[in-house]
């Protein structure tokens, strides 16, 4: 298998990681969340892991503070919808993170095959830990 069917697998992993940590934290379920730009309530099949900064750069891609639950139209139809996004990090993590996260993007990454396995098991676990503590056998 080779790194990027790897990153493929840690990409999902992570997805449905931030997914599911995003519905719980918006409306307590895990079947539903809250998209963080126009705060509509999706269905968590329908949501998708957005990025603040853009996710083509590695060194912020698996960065859980760069990434939120969206919906399709939002992250999608509206390119991630900028200007919304801006606001619901600075309120969430303030001027800051936001700084670091910029100084973060610009530094170049270039991920091993072996960094694609621990973080697929990372957000696994992170997932599964989420749904122990939910309660939650499914998603």
């Amino acid at each position: 298998m080779g790194l990027k069917t790897r990153k493929k697998f840690a990409w999902e992993a992570f997805s449905t990681y931030i997914r599911l940590r995003d519905c719980l934290l918006t409306t307590g379920k895990p079947e539903k969340g809250k998209c963080c730009t126009c705060g509509k309530e999706i269905e968590f099949e329908y949501l998708q892991a957005g990025h603040w900064l853009p996710r083509r750069h590695n060194s912020v891609l698996f960065d859980e503070r760069n990434c939120h639950a969206q919906c399709f139209s939002c992250n999608i139809g509206k390119k991630g919808n900028p200007v919304k996004y801006f606001h619901f990090m600075e309120k969430k993590y303030g001027r800051e993170v936001m700084e670091e996260l910029e100084r973060l993007d610009t530094e170049p990454k270039q991920f091993k095959e072996y960094e694609m396995i621990e973080l697929k098991k990372t957000f696994e676990r992170m997932t599964r830990d989420l749904r122990k503590v939910e309660g939650i056998c499914g998603t």
